[in-house]
């Protein structure tokens, strides 16, 4: 076997890998890093640094399909092997997980693919923070452990990071020439939960937390990536920003996407004159809901009020 035998999202030990790649140096590897061969490197990372807060800081996350990563504390950016990875002489592979051990029980590595080097900053070494496109990022992914390290992020265990450099909200050339317009069926709201698919549809599950705000559904199987505005009357702009979508579970989403609903500026739910409280009810939804909103979120809801008093 090779390296393009490894599965994006597969689970994988360092005993696993030495069988793969038949070599039993890689099973003994302490550190982060493994050469296996003149033009390949492992890069082995945990994300919650047990029992080594005070040496290592949370630096190593993914932002959008960037992956930040802080290099061994011996490395800065002249060091050799940084130097081959920053000339694409060396390509690393990225095998992460979120806790070496959970009850005791060692955890594999999920693969998550190929990256390239993009930038670093330059106020830092020993270690230097680079930041890489992780090239076979998976937007459209239906593996939820594989999704867990896309958006784990520090402040999810009360941490935080001294990374100075920002990904947030940036679009990379390769997530653009990935898009897919949605068919006329998609954009018709039949199935819309395949609206905004590939990295809109990642964005639109990490802004929400993997979680319909009205209804406190979780599951992501069903959740629905639902424009405030619909794609049909928005711009490409407003057809790819965030801030215009909603994750709904199926019965809220028909309301909404139907203007039978909408929410206020404040979150509060508000009805159509052609759906009554006790029809909300029947419908297993609360009429006090009150949702979180953004300030982005407001234009895009207002023009969806808007929709909605005119058919009302």
């Amino acid at each position: 076997m090779s390296v393009k035998d490894l599965k994006i999202g597969g689970f994988y030990t360092k005993s696993d890998l030495s069988e793969i790649f038949d070599n039993p140096n890689i099973k003994l590897v302490r550190e982060g890093i493994y050469n296996q061969s003149n033009d390949l490197t492992f890069y082995f990372v945990d994300l919650v640094k047990e029992g080594k807060e005070e040496r290592f800081h949370f630096n190593d996350f993914f932002e959008e399909d960037f992956f930040h990563w802080d290099s061994q504390t011996t490395q800065h950016i002249n060091s050799p092997k940084i130097k081959e990875v920053i000339n694409g002489q060396r390509i690393p592979h990225l095998f992460v997980r979120v806790y070496p051990k959970v009850k005791s029980k060692t955890q594999p590595y999920i693969y998550c693919g190929r990256l390239k080097y993009i930038d670093h900053d330059p106020n830092t070494s020993n270690p230097v923070h680079i930041i890489f496109q992780n090239i076979d990022y998976e937007d459209d992914t239906s593996n939820e452990d594989l999704f867990e390290i896309y958006t784990w992020k520090p402040h999810k265990i009360g941490r935080s990071s001294v990374v100075k450099q920002s990904k947030i909200g940036v679009i990379s050339s390769q997530r653009i020439s990935n898009y897919k317009k949605p068919n006329k069926t998609e954009r018709s709201g039949l199935v819309i939960s395949r609206v905004g698919q590939g990295y809109y549809r990642q964005l639109v599950r990490e802004k929400w937390d993997n979680r319909c705000p009205v209804t406190g559904i979780r599951i992501v199987g069903i959740l629905i990536s639902s424009h405030i505005v619909p794609w049909s009357e928005s711009n490409d702009e407003e057809r790819l920003d965030v801030e215009n979508s909603v994750l709904l579970s199926p019965n809220v989403d028909s309301l909404f996407d139907k203007h039978l609903i909408s929410f206020s500026d404040e979150g509060r739910i508000l009805l159509s004159n052609k759906i009554t409280t006790e029809d909300l009810i029947k419908l297993g939804i609360n009429d006090q809901t009150i949702i979180p909103i953004s300030e982005g979120m407001r234009k895009y809801l207002k023009r969806h009020r808007e929709r909605m008093n005119e058919k009302g």
